[in-house]
């Protein structure tokens, strides 16, 4: 008996089988501790782009900050500034206190739409980072490309990291300060003399 088409039939069917249940090269799911890491940032990544884009309102006499708001300011950015780490908790509360007690209605009007147009600039930019990673590269349903799984994935990963340098597994929540390093600390350092001055 001649068993080689059905050892033929048998490595295809295998073969095939195998190739359907080959995962696809899709960005990673979330665990639940990253959401929930993520969750337990939200508040220090809010303040932090919120304090980020205070300055921004001073371009516009009518958004300006007042001598009074200044001081307000100053106070929390200080204690902002000297934290060794800033705590979820903190964060709600510095941004509670800006939000509610020092910035006026037509501020926060201003803050809000400067707070979606960053938002959308990012969206923009994690998109542009997906279609430059994902397009141009040959590919056969099941089978990675050698050298090439997982490139667009980075990339992805790498392009949705700009808020204040964080990404969903880049740091622990309260175990760092986002107002010390980098241009972040410079521009928080650069905003506060505007605030001396005033």
């Amino acid at each position: 008996m001649n068993y080689g088409p059905l050892l033929t039939l048998g490595l295809l069917t295998g073969l095939a089988s195998a190739q359907q249940n080959t995962p696809r090269a899709t960005p990673p799911q979330m665990t639940a501790e990253m959401r929930t890491r993520m969750a337990q940032m939200q508040p220090i990544t809010d303040l932090a782009e919120t304090v980020r884009l205070l300055p921004e309102l001073e371009k516009n006499k009518a958004t300006a900050v007042t001598r009074t708001q200044a001081k307000s300011l100053l106070s929390i950015l200080t204690a902002l500034q000297k934290a060794a780490a800033v705590q979820p908790n903190d964060a709600k509360k510095y941004l509670a206190q800006i939000e509610d007690k020092i910035l006026t209605s037509k501020q926060l009007t201003a803050l809000d739409s400067l707070l979606l147009k960053a938002e959308e600039q990012r969206a923009a930019s994690r998109a542009q980072a997906q279609r430059s990673g994902q397009t141009g590269q040959p590919r056969i349903p099941g089978m990675p490309l050698p050298g090439m799984a997982g490139q667009g994935q980075n990339r992805t990963r790498q392009g949705g990291q700009n808020q204040a340098g964080q990404g969903p597994g880049a740091r622990q929540p309260g175990q760092f300060n986002p107002f010390k390093q980098g241009r972040t600390a410079e521009a928080l350092t650069a905003y506060m003399k505007v605030l001396q001055k005033k």
